[in-house]
Parts: C-alpha cells; structure tokens; sequence
C-alpha cells in the first residue's frame, strides 16, 4: 500500500507540474499575443489558456511521468517525476505555439520544412522549445522543491487565480453606451448607410434582385453598377480599403497578422468633423476592434459568435483555440451559425433597436452582414452546412451543388437586406439617407481548381455588387456598365453629401465621373502574393512563383471573348502581357507613392484563426 501511495503521489506531482507547464506556455503566447494586436474589449484570453494550455500539460505532464517512471522500473524519486512532466509538458506545446506563430507572423503560413530555410527555421524553433522547456522543468522543481508535492498545483491554482482577476479588470464587454452629442451638420444634411454583404458574388446579387427582395428594392430606387470591382478577394484588407479610399499596399492591411493602422484616416473620422454620428454593426472578427476597424466611430457594436468552450472573442487569437476548434469541426457532424457568426437575423434586430433609439442625425451607419459566408448551412437551420475549416478542399464534382447551397444563403439574406430597408421606410431615414450596398469579395467554386476567397483575383473572387440609392435619386432603377471601385465607393458617398474628399483618398466619385485608369487588385494571403491589372477588355494577373494556391506567374486574357478566364493567353500574347505587366508596375509605383507604403503602415496582430 505505501508502494501504491509513494507511485500516484509521484504520477500526481508529475500531472500538477505538467499543469504549471502549460500555465507557463499560456503566459507566454497570451502576452505576445496581446502585446502584438491592438486594444480588446476584453483579457479573458488569459484564463483561457491558462485553463487550456494547463489540462493539456497536466495530460502530457502525467504521460511523460508514467513513461519514465516505468523506465526507472517503478523507482523513479517524486522530484524527478516533477521535473520530467514540467519539461515535456513545456517542451512539446511551445514548440507547436512557436512553429505556428512563426510561421503566422514571418512567412504568412508559407513555410515549407522541405526547404532549407524552412529546416533551419524548425531547428531554431526546436531550441527554443527546448530551452523552455528547461525553463519549465527547473519551476516544476523549485515548486515541488518549497511547497511539496502539491506546490506545482499551488502555484498553477494562483495562476489562475491571476488570470481570473485580469478578466475581471479588463472586461468592458457591458460598458455603457456613449453619450451621444447633439449634431453640428447643416439642417437637412443626408445620413449616410453603408451594407456590407460579405462574401457576395455580383452574378449572385442579381440573381436574388430577380426574386424581388432586399436586392431588387436597391435595384429600383437606386444606381446599380454592373462592373463594380473589389481591390481584394478576402475581408480585412477590402474593408480597410472601402473605409480608407486606399489601395491595400497603401493603407497596409494585406495579410492575416495585419492592423488597420492608426494613421489611416477612415470615412467615419472623415466624417464625425462634420457633425455625423457615427455607428458600425458587424459580425466578422476580421474587422472587429482587435484590429482597429473601430477607429471613428461613436459607437461600434462587433456582435461576436458564440466561440466553442467558453472562449471569448480574445482567446480566439490563441494557438490552442484554433486546434480545439478544427478538432471539434473535424468530429462533430453538426455545426450551427451561430458558432461562426450572427446571422442577418440577429444583426437586423440589433441595428432595428439602434434606429429605434432615435440616434442624433446625420448618422453614419456601417451595417456588415456575413449570411452568404461559409459555412454554407441548410436553411431552415438544421446542424448541417459545409464549412472551409472542415472541409477545405471539397470534390470538384460538388461545385454545383454547394453553389446552389451558397445561393440559398444569399436569398435567406436578402429577407432581412428588405426588412432592415422597410424599417427605414418606416422610420422616414430611408429618403433621407444615401445609401450603398455592397460586397468584400466574392466566392469560388471551383472555376479555377479551388474554392472559398482569398488565394486568387479571378473575376468570380473580384467582381461584387454596388448599388447607391441617394435621397431623392435622379437617376433611380439606372444600370451603368462603366468600371467601378470599392476604392470609390467613400468618395462617392461624401459627394453624394456634398461633404469635400478626404486628401488621402484615392477614390473617385462615381457621379460625377468615370474609372479613367486600369484596374488594380492586390492580394498577399497564405503564401500567394498576387496583383491584377485589367486595361479595357485585357486582364493581367502576376502571381508570386511556387505560390501554394498553384497559379501560374502569369495569366493574361482577353474578358472581351473569355470572360470566364479559362483561356491563358500570356505565351501567345507575350508581347502584350509585358506590355501590361510594365504598366502594371508603374502604376504600383504611383499610387503607393501616394500615401504610406505597407512597410511602414502594417501593424502586426495575431490571427482569430477564423
């Protein structure tokens, strides 16, 4: 019996020190992490990975002690167990954090342990895994050491204990509404709404304009613009160039650690000089205030989902949420909206009480809707859906029938697109206000070999809907064909208020001109760094060589007669295509030497992993 006590009080002091381990891998990511994103709502990431990164190392931490204890036939002294499941429980998840943090934040998820740098990268990593886990393994000992064999277990307790309290102080989820001010604008000044529906393709909008909803409501008492381009193809950096009126390499949001920077001036701070109240509902983490998309605005309200095992929106950002949160995705058969995002119903009901609240006018109002988004669910809700974290890389022979599940969502949407405009109706802001409807990005299904956003610039990613609808508009139910920006889209709407441009924007209004240059886009996600440039009818795209979406480095073609760009004309037109591809350079050239360069604008901050 007193063999049988001496072994567990081993293998227990062994689990406890691993527990202390995983606190003290949890202390390390959460600092880095919060000391690299901008200011948060919230520090419940620390208890988070404490608590996770704890019973992950208390597990590791008692499996390394039964191992070496039996190594030791059974004799192994209670010291040395402490030790061993400290060292391993720090060893084996600081070399995980590291590799993926590293790879995050140096090499935008592209290293590749195959090649030479990328074996000298993982030994450098594996040294310092080591090192902290020596770090680990001398805490565990000096616990056991003062405290006895529960010290470890101690020590983790006041560690949570401390993290616990950093939650508590830090939580301003429930803060109080701002005072609002009494508006400065002119008598009569419009508002001004802008409705984001991410991930909306244009051939999509149109379609549900068919079936006479929220989009055909735009469509008749406002400008459609048919040929209206995103200057990405995913969230955070087409967002940053809607609000700034820069080109992503100017205002420097392009990859997935990326801040919007405190010196990019946005529409909303363009605005509030002028007496606008300004407000913003979204429900996408990729532009919520742990990047800085808040800066402006009176009020934003960033309606998070409801993250898996407690987390908040701030743990998201840690190693160990993002590999709970695959498996969970990869064993579980039902997945439910609201654990990716509020849908259109939730977010309408929330904007609803906002106006119902009689806000100060003129308002700016940014509204982010995310149905159309993965995971493409089947509505009416049911626990079943087709989610990118799952299933990455879906059959081509399912193109079809996930497009016509993407299509579903859309329509869904467009029912509270129409209830959130009828309310305004109701409420009079509806001619009173200039409003534009729009998308980030669109979606791929498998047009190219691929799905989702983010990896290409090809027409089906790019080109997205616009309609504006100004009080009162001259030229309603109208259809343009000639090139339009998202990049225009704030200039436009400050015209339509008679509200002067700001000086950093590089926008036009569409009002009062047409697009006179060619078309950029650019793209730096993943490992692809892609530009495109469209002069007339010719299209380029360059691409970055050995890029992991597996685009050639250059495509050319001609939308006039292959505007579904399945004709790569870049051998046979060459002459053409260097043509363009000098032309694309300069252009690069001046409309970054128009604002800050990336290099010295892009902010680091860690990514949710969503």
């Amino acid at each position: 019996m007193h063999g049988l006590i001496r072994h567990l009080r081993g293998l227990l002091s062994a689990g406890l020190s691993g527990a202390l381990g995983g606190a003290l891998v949890a202390a390390a990511e959460t600092a880095l992490v919060t000391w690299t994103s901008a200011a948060n709502d919230e520090y419940w990431l620390v208890l988070f990975g404490v608590l996770a990164y704890g019973a992950l190392g208390a597990g590791l931490g008692l499996a390394a002690g039964a191992v070496w204890h039996l190594a030791r036939g059974g004799r192994a002294a209670e010291q040395s167990l402490a030790q061993v499941g400290g060292f391993v429980a720090v060893l084996l998840p600081a070399f995980v954090v590291g590799r993926y943090h590293v790879n995050q934040r140096l090499f935008d998820e592209s290293l590749s342990f195959a090649s030479s740098l990328g074996a000298m990268t993982y030994g450098a990593i594996g040294v310092g895994a080591v090192l902290a886990g020596l770090v680990g393994m001398l805490a565990a000992r000096a616990a056991s050491r003062r405290l006895g064999a529960l010290g470890p277990g101690l020590v983790f307790a006041a560690l949570v204990a401390v993290a616990w309290g950093i939650g508590v102080a830090t939580d301003r989820t429930n803060a109080p509404a701002p005072e609002r001010h009494a508006a400065t604008a002119p008598a009569g000044a419009p508002n001004i709404v802008l409705i984001i529906v991410d991930t909306l393709r244009s051939d999509a909008a149109d379609w549900a304009a068919e079936q006479g909803a929220g989009f055909a409501m735009m469509a008749r008492d406002g400008v459609t613009f048919a040929n209206a381009y995103s200057q990405s193809s995913w969230t955070r950096p087409s967002v940053a160039t809607m609000l700034t009126s820069q080109y992503p390499s100017v205002h420097g949001v392009e990859q997935k650690m990326d801040i919007l920077p405190s010196g990019a001036q946005t529409l909303a701070e363009h605005l509030k000089p002028h007496g606008y109240w300004t407000a913003a509902f979204t429900t996408n983490i990729n532009v919520a205030p742990i990047f800085n998309f808040q800066q402006g605005f009176d009020e934003f309200h960033y309606l998070e989902p409801s993250f898996y095992f407690g987390a908040t929106d701030s743990a998201t950002k840690l190693a160990v949420y993002k590999a709970l949160r695959a498996a969970r995705e990869r064993v579980s058969s039902k997945i439910w909206v609201e654990n990716f995002y509020q849908d259109g119903d939730v977010l309408d009901r929330e904007v609803e009480a906002w106006l119902g609240s009689k806000p100060p006018e003129p308002f700016f109002l940014l509204v982010h809707y995310m149905d159309p988004h993965d995971p493409y669910f089947e509505i009416p809700y049911n626990g079943r859906g087709i989610a990118r974290v799952s299933t990455p890389n879906p059959p081509g022979t399912q193109a079809q029938a996930l497009h016509d599940l993407y299509k579903t969502n859309v329509q869904y949407h467009d029912r509270f697109l129409e209830k959130l405009l009828r309310r305004m109706q109701a409420t009079g802001a509806y001619d009173r206000s200039i409003i534009a409807l729009t998308a980030d990005h669109g979606e791929e299904f498998y047009e190219h070999g691929g799905w989702w956003h983010g990896t290409t610039l090809y027409e089906e990613a790019v080109h997205v809907p616009l309609k504006i609808k100004r009080p009162k508009e001259p030229q309603a139910g109208t259809r343009r064909t000639d090139l339009a920006r998202t990049l225009d889209i704030g200039p436009t709407l400050l015209a339509a208020a008679d509200l002067p441009a700001a000086g950093s924007f590089q926008g036009i209004d569409l009002f009062s001109g047409t697009v006179e240059e060619p078309l950029l886009a650019e793209e730096d996600l993943e490992g692809n760094r892609l530009t495109s440039f469209r002069r007339d009818d010719w299209k380029l795209i360059v691409a970055n060589p050995g890029n992991p979406r597996g685009l050639a480095p250059q495509e050319l073609y001609n939308l006039a007669v292959d505007p579904r760009e399945q004709n790569n004309l870049a051998a046979t037109e060459s002459g053409r295509a260097s043509e363009l591809a000098a032309q694309m350079e300069e252009m690069k050239a001046r409309v970054r030497g128009s604002g800050p360069t990336a290099s010295t604008a892009r902010t680091h901050a860690a990514d949710p992993g969503s």
